[in-house]
């Protein structure tokens, strides 16, 4: 955990961490401000290492901003072991940051859905054991391009989501309170969310697809764990 706690460390947002009581809330202004997507990672991080072997990561789309976490996958492998892919259709993404990566690490300019089908088939024998979601920006005026790609990537992997595997997918929000402003958006999706109880994400579609899986979190990100 001190790899997750370091580099969260860095990144600052509107959630907020009251230590006197140890509680998170978005907009508060009390405590120390973290990163809207820290408990869930915290949460992913807290499986991973319960699985105590060397893991197959995969993420779609190059973190160049963010919670960064093309780069803290790269570290886990660099330190624990396993191996680390991530997928962009960026071509200037992957020669950016590619000498940065351990060796471990493999970033690939393809489709995402194409690299998925082709490592599922590729890795067949083996299991995705931490997948990382958050490719084609949400747009959430027209959110069905998004949604349709991420259930797309869904589709692709799900031979190779088996037992333990982690599926976190970004940009999924449950309610309003999860969104990360208080402006227009948060007023004009406050009015979508009561009237259809859900709100549009990019892993909307994934949502309803019915998984052997445990939905182990789901703020502005949704984590689950197969079994």
């Amino acid at each position: 955990m001190d790899l997750l706690e370091y580099h969260f460390s860095n990144i600052d947002g509107n959630l907020y961490w009251n230590e006197k009581d140890n509680t998170y809330k978005m907009f508060s202004n009390e405590g120390k401000r973290m990163h809207l997507n820290y408990l869930t990672f915290k949460e992913l991080f807290k499986n991973m290492e319960e699985l105590k072997k060397p893991l197959n990561i995969l993420e779609t789309g190059i973190a160049s901003a963010g919670t960064m976490s093309t780069y803290l996958f790269n570290e886990y492998v660099r330190k624990y072991g396993g191996r680390f892919w991530s997928v962009d259709t960026n071509q200037n993404l992957v020669d950016i940051h590619s000498g940065n990566m351990c060796p471990a690490s493999t970033l690939v300019h393809d489709d995402s859905v194409n690299f998925l089908s082709q490592w599922a088939e590729f890795h067949s024998n083996e299991q995705a054991d931490v997948v990382y979601l958050d490719s084609y920006d949400l747009d959430w005026n027209d959110p069905h391009p998004s949604a349709l790609h991420g259930l797309n990537e869904y589709i692709a992997l799900m031979p190779v989501l088996k037992k333990n595997s982690l599926l976190l997918i970004d940009d999924t929000p449950s309610t309003p309170y999860w969104l990360d402003t208080r402006g227009g958006l948060y007023v004009d999706m406050l009015d979508y969310y009561n009237k259809n109880n859900s709100l549009p994400g990019k892993g909307a579609y994934v949502l309803k697809v019915k998984k052997n899986a445990e939905m182990l979190m789901h703020n502005y990100q949704v984590l689950y764990r197969y079994y």
